[in-house]
C-alpha cells in the first residue's frame, strides 16, 4: 500500500488539529467560566502532576513506535514490525498500570505538598485514570503512523477530544447543579455548612474541577475503543499486501523489547522534559506571586473587587495564567508538532537508507511550514493578546487583566517553541534522541531559574513566568535547529526555510495591528469583541499574499523545486 506523502500527512494532522483545537477551546471557555480562577488552579494543578507521568507512560510512545516499525518496513520485515507492536502493547499497559496505581496513592500527599489544595485529590484520582486507554491508545497510534497513514491518529485525537467536551463539561455542570440544590436545601455541600452560595461553590470547585478531569478520563476510554476498531482494518490491509511479498520475522522478542525501550526511553523523557515547564510553574507560581504580595500588598490589589481575599491571590493569579494565557499559548505549538509526527516516518526511512537528497528536503520541510505558521501566529498573539483574550474568555474580565500581558511575553515564545517542536521530534529520526533529552532538559532548568528570580520581583510578578518561557524556548529552538542540521550532515542554506518567513510574518502582524487599531476598536458591544477576527483575518491575508509574492510553496519543496526558488528569492 502506498504512504501518505509527508504533505498529505501533515495536512491530515493539521486538519485534525484544527478541529481539536477548536473543540478543546468551546471546552474550555465555559469550563473556565464556570470554575474561574481558583477551580482552574485545582484543574490546572492537577493536570501539572498528571502530565509528566503521563509523558512517561505513554508520551513517547507513538514516535517511538513510528520510528521502529518504519525502519522494519524500509527493510522488508512486516511481521518485525507485527512483533514490536505487540511488545509494545504489553510493556506499556503493564507501566501504565503501575503508575495509575501510584498516582492514586500519592494522590493526597500530591494534593498537599505540591497543588497545595487537599481536595485536589479527586482531581488527580480523575485524570489517572485516562493513563491505561492513553498508553494503548498511544501503541495504536504510533503503529499506524510507522505504515504510514495519520488518518487513525487524526480521527482518534478528534473522537477523543468530542468527547471530552460532552463529558467533561456535563460532569462539573452536574456538580455545580447538585451544590445549588444543597445549598438550597441544607445550607451546605460536601459535608461543610456554607453562609452564602458563593461560599458553597467554592467549596464545591474542587470537585467540579474533579468531575470534569473524571470526564477527560471517560473520553479516553471511548477514543481507544474506536482506535483499535480503526487501526484492525488498516493492519488487515497492510498484512494482506506485507506479508506476503515482504522478508520472514527474523526479530527475537528479547531483541524487540531491547530496541523498543532504546528508541521509547529516549522519547520518552524529551517528552516528560519537555512537560516538565508546567510542573516548573506549577512549584514556583504560587509561592513566587505569594512572595511578591508579601513585598507589595497593592500588587493583584483589583481582586478585592472581584471576591477575591489576599491570602487567594497567588492560586487565583495561577489559575488565571495557566488557564488563560497557556490555553492560547498552547495552540501553535500543537499545530506544529504534528509535521514532526508527519515527518518521522519519511525522514526515519531516508536516513536508515542514507538518502541524503530525501533527508535534506525533510528538513527542510519540517522548517519551513512550521516557520510559515509560527512566525505570523506569534507575532499575532504578541500584538494582539488582549483582544484575542476577549474573544475566547470575554466574561472573566478579571482574569483577563492578569493575563493580557503575559500571553503577549507569551507571543514570542510561540514562535520558539513552534519551530523547535518538529525539529526534536526529527532528532529521533536521527538517533540523536539523547541531544533532545540534554537540550529540553536544560531549557527546562534555564526556566526554572528564571521563574525564582523575576517572578517575585513585584515589579515584574506573572511577567516572569512568560519571559522565563521565551527566553528558555529560544535556547531549545537554536540548540535543536543547530544539532539536527549537524546530525543529518545538511548545508546551512536549509535555515533559509526560516528567513524567508520573517517578512510575511511581519506584514502579517502589522496589517492586523492597524485593523484592530485604525477600524475594530471604533465598533461597539458585540462587534468590539468579535472584531479581532477581521484584524486577524486580514493579517492572514496578507501573510498568504506575501507566501505567494515570494514563491513560497511547500508542494514545489517537496518536490525538489523549493531550494531553487529560495535561491532565486535570497
Amino acid at each position: 500500500m502506498k504512504k501518505q506523502s509527508f504533505l498529505r500527512g501533515s495536512a491530515v494532522l493539521l486538519v485534525m488539529v484544527l478541529i481539536t483545537k477548536s473543540l478543546g477551546l468551546i471546552y474550555k471557555i465555559p469550563l473556565t467560566s464556570m470554575l474561574g480562577g481558583s477551580g482552574m488552579s485545582v484543574y490546572s494543578g492537577a493536570f501539572a502532576v498528571f502530565t509528566p507521568v503521563f509523558a512517561l507512560a505513554a508520551g513517547g510512545i507513538p514516535s517511538a513506535m513510528s520510528k521502529l516499525v518504519s525502519e522494519q518496513l524500509a527493510v522488508g520485515r512486516y511481521q518485525n514490525a507485527v512483533r514490536i507492536k505487540n511488545t509494545a502493547m504489553a510493556i506499556f499497559s503493564l507501566l501504565a498500570i503501575l503508575l495509575t496505581v501510584g498516582l492514586i496513592l500519592l494522590s493526597q500527599p500530591l494534593a498537599e505538598s505540591i497543588i497545595h489544595i487537599p481536595n485536589a485529590k479527586w482531581a488527580v484520582i480523575a485524570i489517572a485514570l485516562s493513563l491505561l486507554p492513553a498508553a494503548v491508545m498511544n501503541v495504536a497510534r504510533g503503529w499506524a503512523e510507522g505504515l504510514g497513514s495519520m488518518t487513525p491518529t487524526a480521527a482518534s485525537e478528534i473522537f477523543e477530544t468530542c468527547g471530552k467536551l460532552i463529558f467533561g463539561l456535563l460532569a462539573p455542570a452536574a456538580v455545580l447543579y447538585y451544590t445549588k440544590i444543597s445549598f438550597e436545601r441544607y445550607h451546605g455541600c460536601f459535608g461543610k455548612y456554607c453562609s452564602d452560595i458563593n461560599q458553597a461553590n467554592l467549596t464545591a470547585l474542587p470537585f467540579a474541577a474533579a468531575a470534569s478531569a473524571l470526564g477527560v478520563s471517560v473520553a479516553s476510554l471511548f477514543a481507544c475503543s474506536f482506535l483499535i476498531i480503526r487501526t484492525k482494518k488498516l493492519s488487515h490491509d497492510y498484512a494482506r499486501e506485507l506479508q506476503s511479498n515482504g522478508l520472514p520475522k527474523n526479530l527475537r522478542i528479547s531483541i524487540a523489547i531491547k530496541r523498543l525501550l532504546q528508541s521509547a526511553v529516549p522519547a520518552s523523557l524529551i517528552c516528560v522534559t519537555a512537560t516538565l515547564s508546567s510542573m516548573v510553574d506549577l512549584l514556583t507560581i504560587t509561592p513566587a506571586i505569594t512572595k511578591a504580595v508579601d513585598n507589595d500588598n497593592l500588587l493583584f490589589a483589583f481582586l478585592d473587587a472581584y471576591g477575591i481575599k489576599s491570602n487567594e491571590r497567588a492560586s487565583f493569579v495561577y489559575g488565571s495564567y495557566t488557564g488563560l494565557a497557556l490555553t492560547i499559548f498552547g495552540l501553535i505549538p500543537t499545530f506544529t508538532a504534528m509535521l514532526g509526527k508527519s515527518v518521522l516516518p519519511t525522514l526515519t526511512s531516508a536516513f536508515t537508507c542514507q538518502d541524503k537528497v530525501e533527508v535534506k528536503k525533510s528538513i527542510s520541510s519540517v522548517l519551513l511550514l512550521s516557520s510559515a505558521i509560527s512566525l505570523p501566529s506569534g507575532v499575532g498573539i504578541f500584538l494582539l493578546s488582549t483582544p484575542i483574550l476577549n474573544l475566547f474568555f470575554g466574561g472573566s474580565a478579571a482574569e483577563i487583566a492578569i493575563c493580557a500581558k503575559p500571553l503577549a511575553i507569551l507571543g514570542i515564545a510561540v514562535i520558539f517553541m513552534g519551530i523547535s517542536q518538529p525539529c526534536l521530534t526529527a532528532l529521533q529520526a536521527c538517533n540523536k534522541q539523547v541531544s533532545a533529552v540534554v537540550i529540553t532538559l536544560c531549557g527546562t532548568l534555564i526556566k526554572l531559574v528564571l521563574n525564582f528570580v523575576l517572578i517575585r520581583q513585584p515589579s515584574i510578578n506573572i511577567n516572569g513566568a512568560a519571559l522565563s518561557t521565551a527566553i528558555s524556548q529560544a535556547f531549545v529552538c537554536a540548540a535543536t535547529v543547530i544539532v539536527l542540521i549537524r546530525a543529518a550532515e545538511c548545508e546551512k542554506d536549509v535555515l533559509r526555510s526560516i528567513y524567508v518567513c520573517l517578512l510575511p510574518a511581519l506584514l502579517c502582524g502589522c496589517a492586523a495591528f492597524l485593523t484592530q487599531n485604525l477600524l475594530v476598536y471604533k465598533l461597539d458591544g458585540l462587534f468590539l469583541r468579535v472584531g479581532v477576527l477581521i484584524s486577524i483575518s486580514i493579517g492572514a491575508i496578507i501573510c498568504l499574499i506575501s507566501f505567494i509574492l515570494l514563491c513560497i510553496s511547500p508542494k514545489k519543496q517537496i518536490k525538489s523545486n523549493f531550494l531553487k526558488k529560495m535561491g532565486k528569492n535570497t
